[in-house]
């Protein structure tokens, strides 16, 4: 065994052995206990699809999957890759809901009727 190896595997057996040593003095309220706070139900981060439909909505009419990549990233922070934008909008279009595919690459929102509302 080499040097950098038995030197990984003994301080990974030395940070669990302080971290037994930690609960059991927890245990023996010989020390405090760290309080961490409950986790809150904060508000979940909006599907990529959700997201897409916002950026359609706002700028009313057909984008391209590059377009809607750069807007969703100065408008939303969000990062997100062109095939799997492209590949999710294509999903939605055969299910024949919220898009329709205008052009390769291109999608636009479907109106309530079920047609393209935006060319």
């Amino acid at each position: 065994m080499n040097t950098q190896n038995k030197e990984l595997i003994l301080r990974t057996i030395e940070t669990l052995l302080q971290l037994q040593i930690k609960s059991v003095r927890q245990m023996l309220g010989e020390e405090d206990v760290e309080k961490v706070s409950p986790r809150r139900s904060g508000v979940r981060r909006q599907s990529l699809v959700a997201s897409t439909v916002k950026i359609l909505m706002e700028e009313k009419r057909a984008l391209h999957v590059n377009e809607i990549v750069d807007l969703l990233r100065e408008r939303l922070g969000r990062i997100a890759d062109r095939d799997t934008i492209s590949s999710a909008l294509a999903k939605k279009v055969r299910q024949g809901v919220l898009v329709q595919q205008t052009g390769p690459a291109t999608f636009a929102l479907l109106d309530t009727s079920g047609k393209s509302s935006q060319k």
